[in-house]
């Protein structure tokens, strides 16, 4: 009796349509990862390296939402495109993850500019996260490039099917 092996996860654990948005399945899990470590008890914005953000006049509790929110909402896109076809859900997933991709690039870039400023401000030395999340920012506007073009191609791919369609139904 000939024994087959099977692979341990799927081919596509997150859809079939998930193999080229890793990163943006990174970001979303972390952003809500984020929203859960800001709403625990104490201060997690007076920590040295997110100080100079909190001054800025950040809240803890706003930024939570804003990361919750996004977050979600782009795990709910990401989830969706993956699994269900297409021309149920349209280019509208894609234009959502690329959304969702420039808020994280905003917010991403916001952090950097905040502590690249607060480091030319004083003595101290400069902040281990602005690499950190000068990367993210970067990468996050790559995902809305890529989001887009994704759009895009959806939007093409059921123009033709529904045109295709309707020549065989008449």
């Amino acid at each position: 009796m000939p024994h087959t092996k099977r692979p341990l996860m799927a081919a596509y654990p997150a859809g079939p349509y998930s193999t080229y948005r890793l990163f943006e399945w990174c970001m979303a899990t972390m952003m809500i990862l984020i929203a859960i470590t800001l709403i625990m008890p104490g201060d997690t914005m007076e920590r040295a390296a997110l100080k100079p953000i909190a001054d800025m006049g950040a809240s803890e509790e706003n930024m939570a939402l804003f990361f919750g929110a996004v977050g979600v909402l782009r795990t709910m896109a990401l989830y969706l495109n993956g699994h269900i076809n297409n021309v149920v859900v349209g280019p509208k997933g894609a234009y959502i993850r690329a959304v969702c991709a420039a808020a994280g690039c905003f917010i991403m870039g916001q952090l950097t500019a905040a502590l690249i400023f607060e480091a030319f401000k004083g003595p101290d030395a400069p902040s281990f996260v602005i690499p950190v999340f000068g990367t993210l920012a970067g990468f996050e506007a790559l995902s809305v490039y890529i989001a887009a073009l994704d759009g895009v191609s959806r939007k093409s791919r059921i123009g033709k099917a529904l045109d295709q369609l309707e020549k065989v139904v008449g």
